[in-house]
């Protein structure tokens, strides 16, 4: 199939002050996208606060504060299924705490999406916890999990019991084949016969399907997977990428999925962080203090981390830069509004059934779910279309392999740069690093001694060998 050319995306309720924040500062902080440095090191616009007046005559945009007692608004159906969805939904990545998990709950939320490899079950059990303080009828849970090509019905069945053991639950709604690599994996044997028998005896529900690209060696894109699991008729739902930068694919996969009243739920909402916070070399961050540390520890020298912060500092002035003119145009003042604008974007499609986001605090939470059921203003269109033009060939879109044949080495380029996504735009460190330390095949070292045969390869103009190399720097400490 041909590509489009560059130039052609009543139960007891919980209290904020029950829940004692852990983490998440990436997430609901407030990493500043203008303006000069304070003293804690992130960049901040001095004199205007968010909803003052913005230069050349607009109003600030995007001016996201939280809402305590803001409630979903809006519920679609959830394709065959039948189930009416919040359209935020909650997604689990980084989830350890129950208490979010009541409050989202209380909001309204309605949706879980989790998975047994998310913090080695940790997500599930959270989910789990908060199961006694909700009504089991009124939630939707979609759960998942890899299965080998080696995998048989019954190895399919022990990874939905750990599950549902996890859950506290008798049935999983939905059970999706996490991070499908081919067209023809979609028709893993194991996995339907697990979901028959499983289905007959009550345990899950509906079945569906997940995917974050090809995998290697294969001559097919994410969409050309889950537009072919649509039109199979073997699936009720799916989890797919879809943000304001990377909406062609996803589009064609929701036009599927329409036609063939397959449940859409959305990852991936926001093209990542976009921040700058300034090294200085003589007055760390604890953040980067961290980071040194843990290169000292395992026996490296604090002068070889040091270079590696230099390293980051450097990629992210650079998206500070060119997201700069438009953060100052659209009175657009932290990282945060520009996702939760993101996520409003991803609402507006009446055929996105949920974007799952990944609440780990209460703040973030109160941000989201007033922007459900609402409509973006022209200006925030406006907004967001001249910011992807500005970022286009800086982000590197997820799922995409177009330039995997470039590569001699075979190095997996999406799904280093998702690990990378998941460090710097979802203050997932630990997770990002630890996937990477298990990535099968070629990492980005072999990017080091490389003539660049990549070059050229991305039609949006990304410098893969570059973005590899610093993802690397941001991945290891080797």
């Amino acid at each position: 199939m041909s590509k489009p050319k560059r130039a052609d995306r009543e139960k007891k309720g919980v209290s904020r002050r029950d829940f004692v924040r852990t983490g998440g500062a990436m997430l609901a902080g407030g990493a500043a996208l203008a303006g000069t440095a304070t003293p804690g090191g992130a960049e901040t616009i001095p004199s205007r606060a968010v909803g003052r007046a913005a230069p050349f005559g607009r109003a600030a945009l995007f001016g996201y504060p939280p809402v305590q007692d803001a409630k979903i608004k809006a519920y679609r159906t959830l394709g065959r299924t039948g189930f009416e969805v919040s359209d935020v939904g909650m997604g689990s990545v980084p989830l350890r705490e129950t208490a979010v998990v009541r409050y989202a709950y209380d909001k309204g939320i309605n949706y879980f999406d989790t998975a047994e490899g998310y913090g080695n079950g940790a997500a599930e059990r959270a989910i789990g916890e908060a199961m006694q303080h909700m009504e089991r009828d009124k939630i939707f849970i979609n759960s998942k999990a890899r299965v080998a090509d080696d995998d048989d019905a019954e190895a399919v069945i022990r990874k939905v019991r750990g599950s549902l053991e996890r859950l506290q639950t008798d049935y999983i709604d939905s059970y999706c084949m996490h991070g499908v690599p081919s067209i023809e994996a979609l028709n893993h044997p194991g996995f339907h016969e697990a979901m028959d028998r499983l289905k007959a005896e009550g345990r899950v529900r509906f079945r569906g399907i997940s995917c974050h690209g090809a995998g290697r060696g294969v001559e097919q894109t994410a969409a050309d997977i889950l537009s072919a699991g649509a039109e199979s008729g073997r699936f009720d739902m799916m989890l797919l990428i879809y943000n304001f930068m990377n909406r062609e694919d996803g589009e064609r996969v929701m036009a599927a999925c329409k036609a063939n009243n397959v449940g859409t739920t959305a990852m991936k909402t926001s093209p990542g962080a976009i921040s700058y916070t300034p090294l200085d070399e003589e007055n760390l961050t604890e953040e980067q203090e961290s980071y040194i540390n843990r290169y000292v520890e395992r026996g490296q020298t604090r002068e070889a981390a040091m270079v590696r912060l230099r390293e980051q500092a450097e990629r992210r002035k650079d998206l500070y830069e060119n997201t700069r003119p438009f953060a100052e145009q659209y009175g657009v003042q932290t990282a945060e509004q520009l996702r939760v604008g993101s996520i409003h974007w991803v609402l507006q499609n009446p055929d996105m059934h949920t974007a799952c986001v990944a609440f780990t605090d209460f703040e973030l939470i109160d941000r989201v779910v007033p922007v459900s059921g609402t409509a973006l203003t022209a200006p925030e269109q406006e907004m967001l279309q001249e910011i992807g033009v500005a970022l286009d060939d800086q982000y590197c879109r997820h799922a995409c392999t177009e330039c995997a044949d470039a590569c001699p080495a075979m190095v997996p380029v999406s799904t280093i740069m998702r690990y990378a996504y998941y460090y710097e735009g979802q203050g997932l460190q630990k997770h990002a690093m630890s996937l990477y330390a298990g990535l099968e095949g070629a990492a980005a070292s072999a990017c080091l001694d490389c003539a660049g045969h990549c070059e050229g390869a991305c039609r949006y103009g990304i410098d893969i060998q570059s973005s590899l190399l610093q993802a690397h720097g941001l991945l290891t400490l080797a």
